[in-house]
């Protein structure tokens, strides 16, 4: 508040504050503090303030204000990996000390889950506070649910189990070329099989670049496991290669590998050709 004062006969109109120089140096301020309000309880605890009556007092107040926002920890398990999403705006997160992600929302009230295995891996089931939850998905290698959020919630997965597999066995084949198609390159369609299984409907030769590959189409949902075969034409080429399951998209289940230009050469002719190819295939390891 400003006011009138006059000190050793001079006047001051309209001042805050006044500066007086002291005989030892220096200087003090006086100022007009009849209009403070403040209380201790007011003020910020450890900061200080002068009350109406001109007192010097320390603050008592914890300004410190709580995070209302609900969290949601984040637990990840092997071999799968667990995905929270929700409506606009997103979910702020930060990592706790023992690596989980702890996500905080102030307006969302449903979150969705997403848990999606690795490759070779059967999905576990989603858990929220340890409780299994219903899985919404009838792929076995994924699982989602939408759950209403609560304060610390926390989302977690049981364990993920490896999918069984099968050896892949000796078989031989006997094929008719059909030319080259979109996703298999040049096609060969099986005939004749012995034995049965594994179920090969038909082979593939693709180029890309300098490499050249071989799949197998298998009419049958079995993983096989990965091995090493020798691979035998009618005409006498050989080869060995590594052949590796895969589950694709389009094709279904597949077993692919390299082979060598020879094989591929003889393939892709026989293929465009409409010609019959016999191929033996012996597991070698």
């Amino acid at each position: 508040m400003k006011v009138n004062v006059t000190i050793a006969g001079a006047s001051y109109s309209e001042v805050p504050s006044i500066l007086i120089p002291l005989k030892k140096g220096g200087r003090a301020r006086f100022c007009e503090v009849s209009d403070t309000t403040a209380k201790a309880a007011d003020v910020a605890k450890g900061k200080k303030f002068y009350t109406s009556e001109g007192e010097l007092v320390t603050g008592t107040a914890d300004l410190s204000q709580a995070d209302a926002r609900k969290t949601i920890t984040l637990i990840q398990k092997e071999h799968q990996t667990i995905t929270l999403t929700c409506n606009h705006p997103e979910l702020s997160s930060q990592t706790d000390s023992d690596g989980n992600t702890v996500y905080a929302t102030t307006y969302q009230d449903t979150l969705s889950i997403n848990l999606k295995a690795d490759t070779d891996y059967y999905a576990g089931k989603i858990t929220i506070n340890g409780e299994e939850q219903e899985n919404s998905s009838t792929n076995p290698q994924l699982a989602y649910i939408s759950a209403p959020i609560s304060n610390g919630m926390i989302v977690s997965a049981t364990d993920a189990a490896p999918i069984p597999t099968v050896p892949f066995t000796d078989v031989s084949l006997t094929m008719t070329g059909q030319g080259t198609q979109w996703l298999t390159g040049h096609m060969l369609m099986t005939t004749k099989q012995s034995p049965e299984s594994p179920k090969i409907v038909g082979v593939g030769a693709l180029e890309n670049g300098s490499r050249k590959g071989l799949l197998f189409l298998l009419d049958e949902e079995k993983r096989y496991a990965g091995c090493k075969v020798e691979l035998t034409t009618g005409t006498g080429i050989s080869d060995t290669t590594e052949l590796f399951y895969e589950k694709d998209n389009d094709l279904g289940v597949i077993m692919i590998g390299e082979i060598s230009d020879a094989l591929y050469s003889y393939l892709a002719e026989s293929s465009e050709t409409n010609a019959e190819v016999i191929l033996t295939v012996k597991v070698v390891g």
